[in-house]
């Protein structure tokens, strides 16, 4: 006798960009989920724009979100599309994603998915059953199946490991409302420039105050480092329900996808293998290790990394110095400041990428700018 499918009650929320042909990939594999009962109206497209309303740069044509909505809609009629109007950059078009699933829609766990995963057909209903079996585990935050294409696991038994990249992955809201207080002044770096030109030596010199660290500063990368530094457990199965194929994206070129072995990335197609049983000392040990990780460099390698870093980028969140006006006159203006006012106006006060914002956009730099 055939087993009910399980409804899938957690809303779904899938982020995307200018990518449709990988976005129709997953909305397929989405749709062909088996064992499982989808509702298209809680699977929600969170569609970014193309022109950053802070710098006003394009990073994609008209024509290509327009694409990427017809993908999803093509698969999902009526699924809900969230379209929007400028570019906010993942981190912020995620965290919008995240505000809709725990405080509009009110889950107490949500599925997440960017364009380039695309799901085996057990990927959602062993998602179902991890998110069964890691209830009595409030300590668990992240959980996902895409597993470890790099290990050998039992081909009769899912092992439970440390989640990797945040890919395919279920949250818990109680688990994301403390993020969000730990992680409030990186987003307050990442808000005063583009995702793509965030000030990532600013990021740097915060984790300098922290006992954890790590030498990256996408969002990304910050959650898993947060979730250490809180206590929060990040898990996954070893074994892949899924395959990543984000083989051209911000991340990964075609190169580094075929290094890391991606391209033989291959999911099984069982959904019925016993998932070993989880204790609060599994669980301890998975998160004690990833703190562990990041504690580590921060100990022994995190100032020779600052040191190297600092040597080759500059914070231009810093305030102005005097030496700062000087040098950006001289070097936009072909001058230097007529009258002690401007340094008052400025130094110490002003951020320097402000006061080069300023001055690029200023009618006498313009003016000195030939034009073709």
């Amino acid at each position: 006798m055939t087993e009910a499918a399980r409804p899938i009650e957690a809303p779904i929320i899938i982020f995307a960009f200018d990518r449709a042909a990988y976005l129709k990939r997953f909305c397929d594999s989405l749709k062909a989920q088996q064992g499982v009962e989808l509702d298209p109206q809680r699977i929600y497209l969170l569609q970014d724009g193309p022109v950053s309303h802070r710098s006003g740069v394009r990073y994609a044509d008209d024509a290509a979100m327009a694409e990427s909505i017809a993908a999803f809609r093509e698969v999902f009629p009526a699924g809900q599309v969230l379209a929007s109007a400028d570019n906010l950059g993942i981190a912020f078009n995620i965290r919008r994603g995240e505000q809709l699933a725990f405080e509009t829609l009110g889950a107490e766990t949500a599925y997440f998915f960017e364009d380039d995963l695309e799901l085996g057909p057990g990927y959602m209903l062993m998602m179902e059953r991890m998110r069964a079996l890691l209830a009595p585990f409030p300590e668990v935050g992240y959980f996902a199946a895409y597993g470890d294409h790099r290990a050998t696991p039992d081909p009769d038994r899912v092992r439970i490991v440390p989640l990797d990249h945040h890919w395919g992955f279920g949250l818990r809201r109680d688990a994301w409302k403390r993020l969000q207080e730990w992680l409030a002044p990186y987003f307050a770096i990442l808000s005063k420039t583009d995702y793509q030109s965030r000030n990532h030596i600013g990021v740097y010199r915060w984790l300098e105050g922290q006992a954890m660290a790590i030498d990256k500063s996408s969002q990304d990368a910050l959650k898993a480092l947060a979730c250490a530094n809180l206590g929060i457990a990040r898990v996954m199965t070893d074994m892949c329900f899924a395959r990543y194929i984000g083989e051209k994206g911000a991340s990964f070129n075609e190169r580094r996808f075929r290094e890391m072995g991606y391209d033989r990335m291959t999911p099984t197609e069982r959904s019925d293998l016993p998932i070993e049983p989880q204790t609060v000392e599994k669980i301890r040990t998975i998160t004690e290790g990833q703190q562990a990780h990041f504690r580590v460099f921060r100990e022994r390698e995190f100032n020779g990394f600052m040191t190297r870093y600092a040597a080759r980028n500059w914070d231009s969140e810093r305030a102005v110095t005097r030496a700062d006006i000087d040098n950006l006159y001289s070097l936009l203006l072909d001058r230097l400041p007529e009258g002690e006012h401007i340094y008052d106006q400025y130094v110490g006060k002003t951020p320097v990428r402000r006061l080069r914002d300023i001055m690029i956009n200023s009618r006498e730099f313009r003016g000195r700018t030939r034009r073709d």
